[in-house]
């Protein structure tokens, strides 16, 4: 009988390259598949598993790294499963001597999804696979299926598909200057809103138009639906408008400042059979908060929040954060509450921290960041996708949490979170830093996502994006497709 091919599959770091590859990325797990000596690195060669910070009792996050990788193939039970260790290192690259010895691990039985272990000791390690640590026979490389090997490229790196005559030409950068973009679907034409940073972030401006292409043209017209009240404490940081309807009416909820740099969670009505494009056709806006009147928090920053539905209830996902810029910054968090669609300026819990940046592409060069929620739904999936690293720059990625339709999301227990980020300035080329993103569908229900980005590793002004979201046979989303 013929035996059947064996590919390689190793595991390894890169080397930390300044204002391209940092430390939080480089000293996490990559893979490649070796093929006929040819060495495909997976995933664009950008980190696949990532060790996860901890939590000092200052509520501080300490980002960690892991390094020196190794994996091997463990049996148990009749079956095969695989292990990846690495050495607990420093931000400089050098072993953390308080777990020398010790090691970070994971375990997977495809190199598609990983279960964590944290830190372990060897005696830790020989009792989760009954295996003595010389059985276990660590290196950084070894021989898989064929078919194993297959899937995981599949898997792991882009995939390309041709553009359909009837799908408009929406080719990155869209419109510079302008981030945060949302697209709604209304009566029949297309509305486009985003954070103006050409305008210093102040006031909100729409566009409409009955294709999609059509408002990226040079012409379009923009109306500005909220400008800047300083009587009100309008004043500053017009950020992360998001079109919604609840319980039948649209509304728009986005974050603004009063003078002293206090960004804040704030929703206004749309009201009935008024036109989005006219102003005086926008109830007063009014900040959201929590059950028994009070604000949010009563000290840090609450921003982008977003309505996520689960069955017949509704809840907020927004991001928080404390002591912004000090040695006691807690990075923004995710907090999730429910909350009444008829009464959606209040919620009717109280929030829960639902997420927090712990792994690399989070948490990388100090942009402590879990921020831009925004969902969608799919064959009773919930996908949340939310924002890490640097918003203004190459660092930026979108993560992602999934629950089940009909869940308790305030019982953070039905969420799973994504150990990487669906996409990355290693996803698409010529796009870096995609994040702070929204979904649509389109009047032949295909998904969308709407995004910002930069052009290049050094540019800091950023540009809306947009591109068509696939499904897998599985109906998981693909965010990698590159359409030619």
């Amino acid at each position: 009988m013929e035996e059947r091919k064996k590919e390689v599959l190793r595991v390894y770091n890169r080397k930390t390259v300044k204002g391209q590859y940092p430390n939080g990325l480089a000293y996490s797990v990559h893979l490649s598949v070796k093929e006929n000596e040819e060495e495909c690195p997976l995933h664009n060669n950008y980190g696949l598993v990532f060790p996860k910070a901890w939590v000092n009792e200052d509520n501080v996050i300490v980002p960690s790294f892991v390094g020196n990788l190794k994996v091997a193939a463990v049996k148990k039970d009749g079956a095969v499963t695989y292990l990846i260790t690495g050495e607990d290192w420093k931000s400089d690259g050098s072993v953390n001597s308080e777990n020398k010895g010790s090691f970070w691990s994971w375990s997977t039985a495809d190199f598609l999804t990983f279960d964590e272990w944290g830190i372990c000791s060897g005696a830790q390690l020989c009792e989760k696979t009954g295996l003595t640590l010389e059985a276990i026979r660590m290196t950084d490389q070894i021989a898989i299926p064929d078919e194993m090997a297959q899937c995981i490229k599949h898997h792991w790196n882009a995939l390309h598909a041709k553009r359909q005559m009837t799908e408009p030409k929406l080719k990155f950068p869209l419109a510079r200057g302008l981030a945060d973009p949302v697209v709604l679907l209304w009566k029949d034409d297309y509305y486009f809103i985003a954070t103006n940073d050409n305008e210093n972030d102040i006031g909100f401006y729409v566009r409409k138009a009955h294709e999609l292409e059509d408002l990226f043209a040079k012409d379009v017209k923009t109306y500005k639906i909220l400008d800047k009240d300083t009587e009100n404490g309008f004043v500053q940081l017009f950020w992360a408008p998001e079109f919604h309807v609840l319980n039948g009416s649209l509304y728009l909820l986005f974050t603004v400042s009063d003078s002293e740099w206090n960004p804040q969670c704030h929703i206004m009505k749309l009201k009935e059979n008024g036109d989005i494009l006219n102003l005086k056709d926008w109830e007063k806006p009014i900040r959201v908060r929590r059950a028994n009147g009070g604000l949010l928090s009563e000290k840090g920053i609450n921003i982008d929040m977003t309505p996520v539905k689960s069955g017949e209830r509704y809840f907020y996902v927004w991001s928080h954060r404390k002591n912004i810029g000090t040695p006691l910054d807690t990075g923004s968090m995710l907090m999730i509450a429910e909350f009444d669609p008829v009464h959606p300026e209040r919620l009717i819990s109280e929030p829960k921290c639902l997420s927090r940046p712990l792994y690399g592409f989070e948490n990388t060069e100090h942009t402590i960041n879990n921020e831009g929620p925004y969902a969608f739904y799919y064959h009773n999936k919930i996908y949340l996708a939310y924002s890490g690293g640097d918003a203004r720059g190459y660092l930026y990625a979108i993560g992602m949490l999934t629950a089940n339709d009909g869940d308790d999301l305030c019982d953070l227990s039905v969420w799973e979170k994504a150990k990487t980020p669906v996409a990355s300035f290693a996803t698409i080329p010529g796009e870096y830093g995609p994040g702070h993103n929204s979904f649509f569908w389109d009047r032949d229900q295909n998904l969308w996502i709407a995004y910002h980005a930069v052009t290049s590793f050094e540019e800091k002004i950023v540009s809306s994006g947009m591109r068509r979201v696939y499904f897998e046979q599985d109906k998981t989303p693909r965010f990698d497709v590159i359409v030619e």
